[in-house]
């Protein structure tokens, strides 16, 4: 199954030239977080009341697609509620890691996704 988001807004704060993490939020989302998320909203095709992501999954960003190495408990039923996920690039799974959090690994030949406004992030349960 796929579910498909195109990319709303780009907080000021989003993107650190140096990270490798961004937080995505639905289109509710506080006036707070607005400047440190990429907001984004589901397809009614594919509505995200229905959102599944498990461990070997993959999320497609920027003609990019990403394998999840780790996927939080709290993942699915923060999406569906919220359209929140927090992404993590190239970065092993820590010993605690966040409950809604995926944790994304990439081949060599890949980099860090660019996250432009009208871009379509595809999350794929395979």
């Amino acid at each position: 199954m796929k579910w498909i988001s195109t990319i709303t807004k780009v907080g000021q704060q989003a993107i650190e030239p140096e990270g490798n993490m961004v937080i995505l939020f639905g289109e509710n989302v506080t006036k707070d977080l607005v400047d440190v998320s990429i907001i984004q909203k589901f397809d009614t095709k594919t509505p995200v009341s229905g959102f599944i992501l498990k461990k070997g999954d993959t999320i497609t960003i920027d003609g990019q697609t990403y394998v999840a190495d780790y996927v939080g408990a709290m993942v699915e039923s923060d999406m569906k509620a919220l359209g929140h996920i927090t992404l993590f690039f190239n970065q092993s799974k820590p010993k605690n890691p966040l409950a809604n959090a995926v944790y994304l690994t990439f081949s060599a030949k890949q980099t860090m996704p660019a996250f432009n406004v009208n871009d379509d992030i595809i999350y794929e349960h395979i």
